[in-house]
């Protein structure tokens, strides 16, 4: 996917509004929604259900980073439902998030990416305007930096499940396994 920097800025402090307001949410029914360890845990805190309620599995995109399963090698998505993220609802034929306060980091990160340490967005992004990014600089520099390290932390549970499972043990043991690291995180970090 090709990356530039934006030039014709969406400024929401004119128009008191951020893009998404008037988005038709093209985002949540166009792509699959892969999830990390954190938005696994947030979702299943915050929704009291278990991750199998609202996970789907897909075939790995990468074979060193797919999780071995006895299911076969995985990667892992939030379920669809009717072609779009389960967690789109419509409402008066306006579609809005139902998780928003804890959406999984990539719906949090669309359509930024960091680039030679700039801002940026993607060329290919479904938003109907162009986004300030100076508006937005300082708050998705930290999401951004935060979301690489949960990315990180769940390839490195991937690959160490991988090195000492194989294929032997369900999926139902690896969210187990990972949920057990993440509460084992934050226990670390809040101390």
């Amino acid at each position: 996917m090709e990356l530039n920097v934006i030039t014709n800025d969406y400024d929401a402090s004119k128009t008191g509004e951020f893009p998404c307001i008037s988005c038709h949410t093209n985002c949540c029914k166009e792509y699959v929604i892969f999830v990390n360890a954190h938005d696994i845990y947030r979702l299943s805190v915050e929704l009291t259900m278990e991750p199998e309620s609202f996970l789907e599995i897909y075939g790995a995109k990468d074979y060193d980073l797919g999780i071995k399963v006895k299911e076969g090698l995985l990667d892992l998505a939030l379920k669809q439902k009717d072609s779009r993220c389960m967690f789109l609802e419509e409402s008066k034929d306006v579609f809005r998030c139902t998780v928003n306060d804890f959406k999984p980091s990539v719906c949090k990160s669309y359509p930024f990416q960091m680039k030679n340490g700039r801002l940026i967005q993607m060329s290919e992004k479904m938003c109907p305007v162009d986004w300030n990014t100076k508006e937005f600089e300082v708050m998705m520099k930290t999401h951004l930096k935060k979301d690489k390290d949960e990315w990180k932390f769940y390839d490195n549970l991937v690959l160490e499940w991988n090195a000492k499972n194989g294929i032997k043990k369900p999926l139902a043991e690896f969210l187990k396994f990972m949920l057990d690291r993440v509460v084992l995180e934050f226990t670390r970090t809040d101390n």
